[in-house]
């Protein structure tokens, strides 16, 4: 359920105030998903009484919400107005009503008000709290606290984070003590410690503080269980990441998909699995070696998705994180925009989190830093595949990395290729004519039969033939047809 603003404001004098307001609602996922916003100015034109229709906004709304500026404004025959009528048709019919109230100027400006206003203004101080603000920034500031805090009072926002909230509904049986061993090993690799000698039980309560007790029970946190739960979806049950292949690039039909579930390095693990089955991999031969091209990084896209897992709002159930594969891109969606304060054009060297405890165990496996690297380290690897840099985009209620393809240039990718995925095929004992053989079957897509190979390099039947072979005993080359028809194609 969402509750209802009315914005009560003078709107020649305060036009810019009220939609500053309506904007920073709409422009704010959290905001937007509990607050709906009415301006008068939004109403389409009818015959019906303008003061009938706005006062009948006013009763059916939960927050009143009053600018007070210099002017008071025009009266009608009660002798109040606009702004007056509606405070005190909400004082009367809103009984369980917010009323929050904000005075344009400070004390000092209070003299300068006409005489109508200094007298609203003086029964609202009587009876109510308000608050003062100078300009836009400073009246976007006071309204964003006092709408948090009327979510905290109605609870709607937790005193304590999500990821750090005990879940009363998992003891300490819903741990995986395995998960944590394979943490702990992972971690002494990446961090080159050595796995620290305490019981898993002890290392979970003192060490990462994922496990608490309460009223002599052990129980989880929420992000103790989505890392080391058996399973974390028993209980949070919005805990999926759903993974898809579309034909084309559109989401009209797709070629394979999977719903991800479990430990969250698990989860990883699966989408690794997903992803390298449904991108291509392409290869050449360069100079000497046969390089492998994957279609993109598959490090950029990991980060991505930890970066959608640690950072999207866990409040807002029903909505799963989503990685889409197209045609021409990669597309990773997590639920819950950008926290208030953060640019979506100036992301890069900033960290903010509404997930901290998640953040905290990823800097333990080094899987994220500490300082905002993360949309950097995108990007850097993405330039080095030579591939653009990802564009990131709030749509919705949802946060959006897009990594675009190499399409049908990927064998553009070579230089790019790190040294783990080059094979030295003189290493591998291919001579110079096996190698410009493997060439051509890879780069040119050519087939070879003896003849062909004979009348190329100048050798012998026989040479031709234990030259050939040889490719196939090596798994570089491939036989089709048999006896005197057999031919040779890259594997």
């Amino acid at each position: 359920m969402k509750y209802k603003i009315f914005v009560s404001a003078n709107q020649k004098e305060l036009h810019e105030e009220r939609f500053a307001i309506k904007n920073l609602i709409n422009d704010n996922s959290t905001l937007r998903q509990c607050f709906d916003v009415f301006l008068f100015e939004d109403l389409p034109a009818k015959g019906k009484s303008p003061i009938t229709t706005y006062l009948k906004h006013v009763c059916g709304s939960d927050i009143y919400l009053g600018i007070i500026g210099k002017e008071y404004g025009d009266k009608g025959k009660d002798g109040l107005s606009a702004t007056e009528r509606e405070f005190r048709r909400f004082q009367k019919d809103c009984l369980r009503g917010e009323m929050l109230v904000f005075v344009k100027g400070t004390s000092a400006d209070d003299a300068k008000r006409d005489k109508d206003a200094q007298s609203f203004f003086k029964s609202i101080k009587a009876a109510f709290i308000y608050k003062r603000f100078r300009n836009l920034d400073d009246l976007k500031v006071q309204v964003l606290n006092s709408l948090i805090s009327f979510l905290d009072d109605q609870g709607e926002v937790s005193k304590v984070p999500f990821d750090q909230a005990v879940c009363r509904e998992a003891d300490y049986e819903a741990i995986d003590e395995q998960a944590v061993k394979d943490f702990l090993q992972n971690r002494a690799i990446k961090l080159k410690v050595k796995i620290p000698k305490t019981s898993i039980k002890d290392f979970l309560v003192n060490a990462l503080k994922v496990v608490k007790k309460e009223n002599g029970v052990l129980r989880p946190t929420n992000a103790g269980l989505l890392f080391f739960g058996k399973d974390p979806s028993d209980t949070i049950t919005h805990h999926e990441i759903r993974i898809a292949r579309f034909r084309g690039t559109a989401r009209s039909e797709f070629i394979d998909s999977q719903e991800i579930k479990g430990p969250i390095y698990r989860m990883l693990e699966q989408v690794e699995t997903f992803f390298l089955r449904n991108t291509r991999l392409a290869n050449k031969i360069v100079e000497f070696k046969r390089v492998d091209i994957p279609e993109y990084p598959f490090e950029a896209i990991r980060e991505a998705v930890i970066n959608a897992i640690a950072h999207r709002n866990y409040n807002r159930r029903g909505a799963p994180i989503m990685v889409a594969v197209f045609d021409d891109r990669v597309e990773v969606r997590n639920p819950g925009g950008l926290l208030p304060g953060l640019n979506i054009k100036k992301l890069e060297g900033t960290h903010a989190s509404r997930n901290q405890a998640l953040c905290n165990i990823f800097h333990e496996t080094m899987d994220m830093e500490r300082f905002g690297t993360g949309i950097g380290k995108m990007k850097k690897l993405m330039k080095e595949h030579g591939l653009f840099a990802p564009e990131f985009s709030e749509e919705g209620d949802f946060f959006v990395v897009k990594f675009y393809g190499p399409g049908d240039k990927i064998l553009d990718l070579v230089p790019s290729i790190p040294e783990h995925r080059q094979t030295d095929l003189k290493k591998l004992g291919l001579n110079d004519r096996q190698i410009e053989a493997l060439r051509l079957m890879v780069n040119e897509g050519q087939r070879f039969s003896n003849r062909k190979y004979r009348n190329i390099f100048k050798v012998a039947n026989k040479t031709a033939a234990t030259d050939l072979n040889n490719l196939v005993q090596k798994e570089m080359a491939q036989t089709k047809g048999t006896g005197r028809s057999v031919e040779y194609l890259a594997k």
